[in-house]
């Protein structure tokens, strides 16, 4: 090939576009971490706040239930998720529920906890298996993914509840979140442990 024709086809090849995309393109993704310029106005919570208060809680919670007696008696006992209510009055019903399962999963994947603890989905769940087999002692559980039957002592089998506030001051410039669990014996209705309640504060 002749010297200029050879040049003429370089050059027609650098003038095709670029398949590869630009340095620096915006596809919209950002760190859960990072607050953007939205979330700072909305007067919601914002979703790195309720991210970090279902690690500290269930972290928290962990922590409380495996140093109490009733979970030191060299057995298993049986812990049912009974009910989160929010009361927070700004904490929409789909953030809430996200907040809940979070802090429920992070429960069940602890392995100190696991040690000393057996779950049950619901309240709901027990009731429903009380009626249906009158009073056997069987419940389902939900371990490792998988469900079992397993006998269900009731003396060894406790309910947790909970309840979630918020405290705004400053025209809902500033929001504190408490969280407050109730554990209740199945036998008895005796509540054997209420926590100090796990806080949060947030300002806009």
């Amino acid at each position: 090939m002749h010297r200029p024709l050879a040049l003429l086809c370089l050059a027609s090849l650098a003038a095709l576009p670029s398949c590869a995309p630009p340095k620096g393109q915006n596809t919209g993704r950002i760190e859960v971490s990072d607050t953007t310029r939205a979330e700072a106005r909305s007067p919601g919570v914002m979703p790195v706040a309720l991210i970090e208060f279902s690690d500290q809680v269930a972290q928290e919670l962990a922590a409380d239930l495996t140093a109490l007696p009733e979970f030191n008696t060299g057995s298993r006992v049986t812990l049912v998720f009974g009910d989160i209510a929010n009361k927070t009055g700004i904490v929409s019903t789909t953030d809430f529920e996200a907040f809940r399962t979070r802090v429920r999963s992070k429960l069940m994947t602890s392995q100190t906890v696991r040690d000393k603890v057996r779950f049950v989905e619901n309240r709901a769940r027990v009731d429903d298996l009380r009626r249906r087999e009158q009073g056997s002692s069987q419940d389902l559980l939900q371990e490792d993914g998988r469900s079992g039957r397993a006998p269900l002592n009731e003396r060894y089998t406790y309910f947790l509840d909970g309840d979630m506030y918020r405290v705004a001051r400053g025209g809902d410039t500033v929001n504190m979140y408490l969280l407050n669990f109730n554990l209740t014996n199945m036998a008895d209705g005796e509540i054997v442990w209420s926590n100090s309640p796990y806080e949060i504060k947030q300002e806009r």
